[in-house]
């Protein structure tokens, strides 16, 4: 395989004044990028916080200036208390910044040590779900860069304990068929039943990673499943039915609330998504849908606008275009979040577990900031042919 051709590197320092762990876990856990205001303004969201940040530019290559906004101030009802947001997507589009959740349970980690050698307690029994994860919402960005937070133009698909709109509606998906429905609950907080259990993240469960945006038509791409070696993209309709509220319109075959795109993407799962309206393309990055190591490679699916529901992408069809792969190393270095930089002609790509020669620290050794990558948007024969004459 061939990788991208590595064109510069972006500083971001983050807020001198937040705790030393806070501002770590924010460098080491990036996982979603926009701008906004021709790029005036970069937008971040982690996996581990109830937080958006944003960062603003300072000169050339480098933002800092870093401003959180918190979601319970601008998502009526948010809780903290019910877990991380765990933002897998973010986008920017006619005012407004999207931001979706992962939509996923996860199971109990186990804590590797020099000194343990067995499974305690309710290590990797526990599949929990957590309510803030389930989250689809668009928010107003005014001119000076801050979200809006008392706009009557906020808005979310509506949630309901530990689901939303959308994972009600795919709930009976005979391809998504990972839900199971437990009796005897009182609730009545969905139709007939009350919760949905799945499968949890990087065990081939529901697991979003990737949102792109064009007015109210939205894709979600999916880390897991995949099926057979197969990735799924979602496509829905969205409109404000109501104060605070978006509603999903039907768009697919019989009436269905979303588009069912299938993906060759050589077995990989959607990572991130990234929307081209002037050429009508989106970029899509795929990786691994398990927590390892390897392939993290960018594809460039043509006219998404198009396609059917049930609509098939692959190479071999030209639907999609291999573009190279983003360079990764040893449990670190994994690419989570794209977004275009210089008028398309790049990408920047921030990374969850950045190596340690990433990260920026002070006299203290305390970590400040961390570089990301700027990579060419050749083609991959482009990308064949530059590192042919220059190896």
């Amino acid at each position: 395989m061939v990788n991208l051709e590595k064109l510069d590197q972006v500083k971001l320092l983050f807020n001198a004044n937040l705790a030393s762990k806070v501002r770590e876990k924010i460098v080491k856990n990036l996982s979603a990028v926009a701008f906004s205001h021709e790029g005036q303004y970069l937008w971040l969201g982690t996996d581990e916080f109830t937080a958006i940040e944003r960062l603003t530019q300072l000169k050339g290559k480098t933002f800092g200036n870093h401003i959180r906004f918190e979601f319970k101030t601008f998502i009526k009802g948010f809780n903290e208390a019910q877990g991380e947001v765990d933002i897998e997507g973010l986008d920017y589009d006619n005012g407004y910044l999207w931001i979706i959740g992962s939509h996923s349970s996860k199971r109990k980690k186990v804590e590797i040590e020099e000194n343990k050698f067995e499974v305690q307690g309710k290590e990797l029994k526990g599949i929990e779900r957590q309510e803030n994860r389930y989250l689809l919402a668009r928010i107003p960005i005014d001119e000076q860069g801050n979200l809006a937070a008392e706009s009557p133009q906020r808005a979310w698909l509506n949630r309901s304990e530990k689901s939303d709109a959308l994972t009600q509606a795919l709930a009976g998906n005979e391809y998504l068929d990972l839900a199971k429905i437990v009796e005897g609950e009182e609730s009545g907080s969905l139709p007939g039943k009350d919760f949905y259990f799945y499968l949890p993240s990087k065990e081939n469960g529901l697991d979003i990673e990737g949102l792109a945006v064009s007015g109210n038509r939205v894709w979600i791409g999916l880390r897991g499943p995949v099926l057979r070696g197969i990735a799924i993209l979602l496509e829905i309709e969205v409109e404000a039915s109501k104060a605070h509220e978006l509603k999903l319109k039907p768009i697919g075959n019989h009436g269905r609330l979303y588009k069912r795109h299938f993906l060759d993407l050589d077995g990989l799962g959607v990572r991130e998504l990234c929307w081209n309206e002037k050429d009508n393309y989106l970029l899509v990055l795929a990786g691994p849908t398990m927590d390892l190591d390897g392939a993290h490679s960018l594809f460039r699916l043509n006219q998404p606008s198009t396609p059917v529901d049930n609509s098939l992408s692959s190479q071999k069809n030209q639907q999609l275009e291999f573009l190279g792969e983003i360079p990764h190393q040893r449990k670190s270095d994994r690419a989570e979040g794209l977004t275009f930089f210089e008028e398309a002609k790049s990408i920047l790509v921030v990374y969850d577990s950045p190596a340690k020669e990433r990260l920026i620290t002070n006299e203290q050794d305390t970590v400040t900031g961390v570089h990301t990558d700027i990579f060419s948007l050749k083609s991959s024969e482009s990308n064949v042919q530059h590192q042919l004459q220059h190896p």
